[in-house]
């Protein structure tokens, strides 16, 4: 050991005997260069023994290794900055005493900031001093470092952290997105974040009757020819369902068919569309559609399937709903008994008698 631990120059042996700057004590692993004071002049390589807490000067020093002072520097750092944002955080804070200081301090912040600059003037003497291996002209030439590091990387972080801001933006209002892109009925994932292993789903089967569409407007791409109408059913992890076309069928028709769907009613904000379409010689283009939840196609279930002893397509077994730009849509839905009768019967022979299987 060289002279009194935490001497930088003035005591133990002079300016050879003072501890090492930080970045030198880092590249030379712990061990500083010690003259044994002979003739020869070599020096003595050997680990430098660390005594804690010294109390050489006033107040004390923390005589420990050079790596522990970096990162006691950097929580002070990382401490200052909390200090100067605090307004800020509380202001975003829901807590009592978060929205209570900052209700006192928003009407004073000259003097908060006054004493935070005072305060963070005495937190870097403090702990820059209590340190034997820093001074304040190594902290302030690596914090000017950091800062002209940053300076010079700033394009690069602007750059990142503009691109997270979009990727927030998007995920955050991604069915607005989804909307003007035209894709919202799509699902790409056939899998519900909010339940991922099935474990509250009330699966069961619906069937959905559509009776007929009318008072639609043509479509975009035809100028010379009537709409050729089909309509196309999404839902959830559904496959896509669709009607058979019905040429020249222009502002409406009688469709008369009718499609069996998985509904899960532990979601009943799930939505299901419906998409009136006009097909073209190449693709087909959207002229009218109805978006419902699973709890209105439930309500209408409860109107049309349920409370009815017989069916025909007529308007008392159906509900007119408006389609969006225009149109009418007449829908109704009845629950599916998807059950065998010959599952819950006996097997009888030709002679009477229950067969066994």
């Amino acid at each position: 050991p060289r002279g009194a631990p935490g001497a930088r120059g003035e005591e133990g042996g002079g300016g050879a005997a003072g501890l090492e700057p930080a970045l030198a004590r880092a590249r030379g692993g712990g061990m500083a260069p010690v003259d044994d004071g002979s003739a020869s002049g070599i020096q003595d390589f050997r680990p430098r023994i660390r005594r804690g807490i010294v109390y050489d000067k006033w107040p004390f020093r923390l005589d420990i290794e050079t790596e522990y002072q970096d990162w006691i520097l950097v929580a002070m750092c990382f401490f200052v900055v909390g200090l100067w944002t605090l307004p800020c955080v509380c202001g975003r804070t829901q807590g009592k005493c978060a929205r209570a200081f900052s209700s006192w301090v928003y009407t004073r912040l000259h003097v908060f900031y006054w004493f935070v600059l005072y305060t963070t003037f005495g937190i870097v003497a403090f702990t820059v001093g209590i340190l034997p291996d820093w001074t304040v002209d190594d902290f302030l030439h690596y914090l000017s470092i950091f800062i002209w590091w940053v300076l010079g990387h700033l394009v690069k972080l602007i750059t990142s952290f503009t691109m997270l801001f979009v990727l927030y933006l998007v995920f955050k209002f991604r069915e607005r997105v989804l909307t003007a892109a035209g894709l919202d009925h799509i699902h790409f994932l056939r899998w519900n974040l909010n339940d991922p292993f099935g474990l509250k789903a009330r699966r069961r089967p619906m069937e959905i009757f559509i009776w007929k569409v009318e008072g639609l407007m043509s479509s975009a791409g035809k100028l010379m020819k009537a709409n050729d109408i089909f309509l196309e059913c999404h839902l959830g992890d559904n496959e896509v369902m669709c009607t058979r076309v019905h040429n020249n069928a222009g502002r409406g028709c009688v469709i008369k068919e009718s499609f069996q769907i998985n509904i899960d009613e532990s979601c009943p904000s799930e939505l299901m569309h419906i998409l009136v379409k006009d097909q073209s010689l190449v693709t087909s283009s959207e002229v009218a559609r109805l978006v419902l939840s699973i709890a209105e196609l439930c309500g209408i279930e409860d109107q049309t399937g349920k409370r009815r002893s017989s069916f025909t397509y007529s308007a008392e077994h159906f509900l007119p709903l408006s389609l969006s730009p225009a149109g009418l849509v007449w829908l109704a839905a009845a629950p599916v008994d998807d059950r065998d009768v010959g599952e819950t019967s006996a097997l009888v022979d030709d002679d009477g008698f229950p067969m066994t299987c």
